[in-house]
């Protein structure tokens, strides 16, 4: 059986249905903004206000997918030759969406219209006091919305609630399709960045999702976009790239300054101004680096952490920016649903929830609707307010709906592969089944009966490393020659990967775990 036949048992399908989904993609495949309803009131009043000189300001939100979202209207407006003004909350001093009060400070600035990305549809109070003090609001969001009759915006574009798609996308894909319906096309960069959000949200990687990312993936390594290759040492770039590097350093940001800073990283998307580019691109390095050290302190409890209860829902005294991180690390360490609060100044506990499938924290946060004083999110992500003095019952209800809830596991079934699999042919092969993510899980291979005696070893026994031709390599980090050398033969599991080192690229099998093959 080939390579390719292989992988084609491994995803279910078959040869005329991989040659027509492998088809070279281009912006032409994406959905016609056009043919969205709501395209042409949104686009229409837009135009109107740029013709008026009315003043806009793009309202986002402090994580990536806000971000970008935010990026990518402005970089609209700029090339449409209008200036708009632009506003990225701190969630330590504003919080999570438009509110009252920041209403009320942009209509005293003299805005005639505010246009909320990655917010805005439960944001019924702030979007009446705008329409109250004569501005109007544009929304482009993708969150779930408690009711759709709720939402007093001049206009709401939402990938299911506006019928673009099924398929819940990103805010910033969403906000490329506006930035599509102003400019009558969809730009390379702008494009790019939606593909970036759209990675960085954990959103299903079907249809026009996975459409967007090969776009952005191959936009980056055709026209190498500053913003994107000085924050990694990768190339080519990858999904991987997106989630594992440049992702979590934009997210640090917004993590641990607690002022409106976060806002240079919308000047680092759109500034045309290389050197302030590359200077942004140090202090966002640097503050990432921050990150890890508050981090790595923060989860030093975790070794020691015993939980008995269907979830886990803990507070901690931990700045409010890393409590996602702990939460994420919570779930995949003791496999299963994690909130994890902490106090904020206001004396708030403020929570951040993560899970996977099986357990909705949508549906497990309405269960508690009435005490809390906020919650929002996806299904396997959210965020939550409540009083200190309603945590009890906010666990009680949590630990209710666990036990009816547990998480769903998919099986693994492993490719078996033999080392003369490993090869340029067969992982240029391997990267037509990509994007890999949400909804479309990278395989994992494995190499059985390998004798344990015959592999190399460097950093004086404490890492695997074979060489098996001038590109190709077999790699496993912190796996001990004493330890492995136990089992006569083992079975290796693992993936592969494509490194670059000086123009030299080799393509890895990199190790995740082996087995004794008697086993």
């Amino acid at each position: 059986m080939t390579f390719l036949d292989k992988l084609l048992n491994y995803y279910h399908i078959s040869l005329e249905e991989y040659e027509k989904n492998n088809v070279p993609v281009s912006s032409i495949k994406l959905i016609d903004p056009k043919s969205i309803e709501v395209m042409d009131k949104m686009t229409a009043r837009i135009f109107k206000a740029i013709e008026n000189k009315e003043k806009i300001i793009i309202y986002g939100d402090y994580d990536v997918d806000g971000i970008s979202a935010t990026s990518i209207m402005v970089k609209t407006f700029k090339k449409l030759n209008y200036e708009v003004s632009y506003y990225i909350p701190s969630r330590y001093l504003d919080g999570y969406g438009l509110n009252v009060a920041n209403v009320e400070k942009i209509a005293s600035k003299g805005f005639n219209m505010i246009i909320c990305v990655d917010n805005g549809v439960c944001a019924i109070e702030a979007i009446d006091r705008a329409y109250e003090l004569g501005m109007e609001v544009l929304v482009v969001d993708h969150h779930e919305q408690p009711n759709p009759e709720l939402c007093h915006a001049y206009a709401l574009l939402h990938p299911t609630i506006s019928y673009v798609s099924d398929i819940v996308a990103s805010a910033g894909y969403m906000s490329l399709f506006l930035s599509a319906g102003l400019l009558g096309y969809f730009d390379d960069y702008l494009t790019s960045i939606a593909g970036l959000s759209v990675i960085s949200d954990l959103m299903e990687l079907e249809g026009y999702n996975k459409d967007v990312v090969k776009i952005a993936i191959d936009n980056i390594n055709k026209y190498q976009y500053p913003q994107f290759k000085l924050l990694t040492d990768s190339l080519p770039i990858t999904e991987k790239t997106f989630a594992m590097e440049i992702a979590p350093k934009l997210n640090s940001v917004a993590r641990i300054e607690k002022d409106t800073v976060v806002n240079r990283l919308v000047k680092y998307f759109v500034s045309e101004d290389k050197y302030e580019v590359y200077s942004l691109a140090n202090w966002i390095s640097e503050e990432n680096n921050k990150r890890k050290e508050l981090t790595t302190e923060a989860l030093s409890f975790l070794d020691d952490l015993e939980v008995n209860e269907p979830a886990v829902v803990i507070k901690l005294d931990v700045i409010e920016g890393l409590i996602g991180l702990i939460a994420s690390r919570l779930v995949n360490q003791l496999n299963k649903p994690a909130f994890v609060f902490t106090k904020a100044e206001d004396g708030v506990l403020k929570g951040s929830c993560r899970s996977k499938d099986g357990f909705n924290i949508v549906e497990a946060l309405d269960l508690s609707s009435d005490f809390l004083l906020t919650h929002g999110g996806h299904s396997k992500a959210g965020g939550v307010s409540l009083k200190e003095e309603d945590f009890e019952k906010f666990k009680v209800n949590i630990y209710k709906y666990a036990l009816s809830h547990p998480f769903i596991e998919e099986e693994k079934h492993p490719i078996e592969i033999s080392l003369g699999d490993i090869s340029t042919e067969n992982y240029r092969i391997l990267r037509t089944f990509s994007p890999f993510g949400m909804g479309n899980p990278e395989p994992e291979f494995v190499i059985k009966n390998i004798a344990s005696k015959n592999l190399t070893y460097i950093s004086f026994g404490k890492h695997i490393s074979v060489k098996l031709t001038m590109n190709t390599k077999l790699l496993g980090f912190n796996m001990p020659e004493v330890e492995v050398c136990q089992q006569p033969f083992i079975d290796l599991y693992g993936s592969l990967v494509e490194t670059s080192f000086k123009g030299y690229n080799t393509i890895e099998f990199r190790i995740n775990s082996y087995k004794d093959s008697n086993i």
